[in-house]
C-alpha cells in the first residue's frame, strides 16, 4: 500500500510506461482467441484506469474537488473491472467452463444497455462485488460513499457548496466551505487504494492468463473448444 497520494501517482507513472500500443495473440491458433480477447480488452481497461486516475489527480491539484471525487469513483470501478477479469480467468482454469467465460467477455467487450442488437452489459456492481468478497465489504462501502458526491445528492450539492448561518437565516455559497478536507481525504484514499491494488491484480493476471491459455489448448485437443466459444 502506498503511503500518500504523491507516492501512488509516482507508482502509476511506472505502470503507464508498460501500457502496450498493440496486443497480439501468441499464435494464430484458434485456441488463443479466448485469452486474446481477455488480453486486449484488459489493456483497454488499463488505459482507461490510467487516464481517469491522472485526471482525478489533476482536478485534485487544481482544487476542483467534486470533479476529482467523481472521476476517482470512475477510476475505482474501472479498477474493479480489471479485478473481475482476473476472477473470470481463474474460474475458467478451475472449471474449464469456456462457455461461461466467452459469454462474460462478450458482454464486457460489446455489452450495451437495453438494446436487442447487443448483449446485455455487465453491471459495474458485479465487478465491484468481486473485489468486495476479498476486502470484506470495505471496497463497496467506499464506492457507495463516493457515489454520494458523484451524484447531485446532499454531499455533492449543498454539502459541498453551501454553509448555513441559522442566526442570520442565510446560506452562503462557495467552493467547499465545510467539506474541503473531507473531500481531499476521499480522493487521496481512493487513488492510493486503487493504484496499490493494481500491483496485486497484475501479479495474479500473469499467472491466470497463462493457465487459461493452457485450458483452451486442452479443450482444443479434446475437440471441445469451438462448441464452447461464443
Amino acid at each position: 500500500m502506498y503511503n500518500d497520494i504523491e507516492e501512488a501517482m509516482l507508482g502509476l507513472s511506472v505502470w503507464k510506461k508498460h501500457l502496450r500500443a498493440s496486443v497480439n495473440p501468441i499464435s494464430k491458433n484458434i485456441a488463443c482467441k479466448p485469452a486474446f480477447d481477455a488480453d486486449y480488452y484488459r489493456e483497454a481497461v488499463l488505459y482507461r484506469f490510467v487516464e481517469l486516475t491522472e485526471s482525478a489527480y489533476s482536478l485534485y491539484k487544481s482544487n476542483f474537488l467534486v470533479g476529482a471525487v467523481t472521476v476517482a469513483r470512475a477510476s475505482q470501478e474501472t479498477l474493479a473491472v480489471a479485478w473481475f477479469i482476473n476472477s473470470k480467468l481463474e474460474h475458467l482454469t478451475k472449471t474449464k467452463d469456456l462457455s461461461h467465460f466467452s459469454e462474460i467477455m462478450k458482454r464486457l467487450i460489446v455489452g450495451w444497455s437495453n438494446d436487442e442488437e447487443f448483449p446485455e452489459k455487465i453491471n459495474v456492481f458485479k465487478c465491484i462485488d468481486s473485489v468486495d468478497k476479498v476486502m470484506e465489504g470495505k471496497f463497496r462501502r467506499h464506492y457507495e460513499m463516493l457515489c454520494e458526491y458523484a451524484h447531485p445528492n446532499y454531499s455533492g450539492t449543498f454539502g459541498a457548496y453551501g454553509k448555513p448561518n441559522h442566526e442570520r437565516l442565510e446560506v452562503t455559497l462557495g467552493n467547499y466551505p465545510r467539506s474541503k478536507d473531507t473531500l481531499k481525504k476521499h480522493i487521496e484514499s481512493t487513488l492510493i487504494i486503487c493504484v496499490s491494488l493494481l500491483d496485486s491484480i497484475q501479479e495474479e493476471y500473469e499467472s491466470v492468463i497463462n493457465s487459461a491459455l493452457d485450458i483452451c489448448f486442452d479443450l482444443h485437443k479434446e475437440g471441445k473448444l469451438k462448441e464452447q466459444m461464443q
